[in-house]
């Protein structure tokens, strides 16, 4: 079995996706693109550690991050050749539990997405169960049990040395400061085996929910399952609740989980809405709160950027939002994101523009009337106010800007649901 993870047409595959990824260094310090020459030399002595059980990973470097709702959460950094080795094993254990798992569980999973589950979820509703139970798993890939996780490993893998080395990636430890804490449960974000080792924990929770004939989506810790009551929700979330914390060894948060309805829910920043009878999908209000703050720190009038590095940037944010969120229903959103980034991008214009003189010169080179020109280059409003204006959406129009190279939300939205439209007939 570890012979066969450690096959070179394995180890290429996962070098590649490695390489594919990037990412940052870990605690030796060593770049992505240093990997590929490393291997060509080390290899067979890293092999030959790997196969004697004598291999040590090194720590996972720690990195902080802000939660969309707040608080932090924990990163785990392993070095280039440890995530090489893990994705090796990933790839490996893929095809070994791939069979096993529930239909309802769409993350990390090859040919399952996010777009899956939330239309999954639609689905749901369109049957008439419309109240949602949203499970929160507490800080769960710091919690997930050791013991219990190399159990369930155990009977699938029969290779001692394959299971040691996993242990091994689990206890590996982590850095801060410069400083080594052991770990004694646990699987950081941020390492290729870790998505895996969750759906195989979590597998068994699917398992009992399809036991109990529960209707749920499920997307790493993502949890939702759908009830036609309110009083069939509690009473299947407490049951739930029971399960997860007394069988699986996971904690809980009391306070996120909950029922809710369809409106007032999220699943992987999707929300949902009736329209003319019909339950559609939408972008949850929470998400798009994030996103304007996204924007924003783009289109600050103090940031040291030109018009053209700021447009890039907004184009690369704009294009991945877009795409993942294609299956909304979402023109008019799409309309007011495109307005709100212009007004923005007008401010920064006019801050540019300091001076009266150049204000004049400008706004006349963009088509202003000389009269309006004078009295505007004069104005003392804020940049807020005049980039609302009707002299600057005259002038600094969306013509001006799809010239400059901005993308919009709306076009590209448009185009990809014309495109897909025309896929579907």
């Amino acid at each position: 079995m570890l012979e066969e993870i450690l096959d070179r047409r394995n180890i290429e595959k996962a070098l590649v996706q490695v390489e594919s990824n990037k990412g940052a260094a870990g605690i030796d310090g060593m770049q992505w693109n240093e990997l590929r020459s490393y291997i060509n030399t080390q290899w067979q002595v890293l092999r030959q550690r790997i196969l004697e059980s004598s291999y040590e990973p090194n720590p996972v470097r720690k990195v902080e991050i802000d939660k969309p709702q707040g608080g932090k959460r924990m990163l785990g950094i392993p070095t280039v050749v440890d995530r090489m080795l893990q994705q090796a094993i990933a790839q490996w254990l893929t095809p070994v539990y791939e069979s096993e798992f529930s239909k309802r569980s769409y993350g990390f999973r090859p040919n399952r997405n996010a777009h899956q589950a939330v239309l999954q979820a639609e689905q749901y509703l369109h049957e008439g169960k419309v109240w949602v139970i949203e499970l929160d798993l507490e800080n769960f890939f710091d919690k997930v049990n050791h013991d219990r996780l190399m159990s369930k490993l155990s009977n699938r893998i029969t290779d001692k040395r394959t299971l040691k080395l996993i242990r091994h990636y689990l206890t590996s430890g982590i850095m801060e400061g410069g400083v080594i804490s052991t770990r004694s449960e646990g699987t950081p974000q941020g390492s290729p085996l870790s998505p895996m080792l969750s759906n195989i924990i979590l597998d068994e929770m699917d398992k009992e929910l399809e036991k109990r004939q529960h209707s749920f989506v499920r997307y790493a810790d993502d949890i939702s399952v759908y009830t036609q009551s309110e009083t069939a929700a509690k009473r299947v979330m407490n049951s739930i609740i029971k399960f997860i914390e007394g069988k699986l060894l996971l904690k809980v948060n009391r306070e996120k989980t909950k029922v809710s309805r369809p409106e007032e829910s999220m699943l992987l920043g999707f929300s949902f809405r009736t329209y003319k009878g019909q339950w559609i999908i939408k972008i949850a209000r929470k998400t798009v709160h994030r996103i304007k703050g996204k924007l924003k720190e783009i289109t600050k009038r103090n940031a040291p950027l030109s018009e053209e590095e700021r447009i890039t940037k907004l184009n690369t944010i704009i294009k991945g939002w877009v795409n993942y969120f294609i299956i909304a229903k979402a023109k008019a959103l799409m309309r007011h994101l495109d307005g709100n980034v212009r007004m923005r991008l007008r401010m920064c214009k006019w801050k540019q523009w300091k001076h009266i003189s150049t204000r004049r010169r400008n706004l006349l080179k963009l088509g202003a009337k000389p009269k309006d020109a004078y009295l505007w280059g004069r104005s003392s409003k804020g940049y807020c106010r005049v980039a609302q204006t009707y002299i600057l959406a005259q002038t600094l129009t969306v013509d001006y800007y799809k010239k400059k190279g901005y993308v919009g939300f709306y076009d590209l939205y448009h185009w990809r649901t014309e495109k897909q439209l025309k896929l579907l007939f």
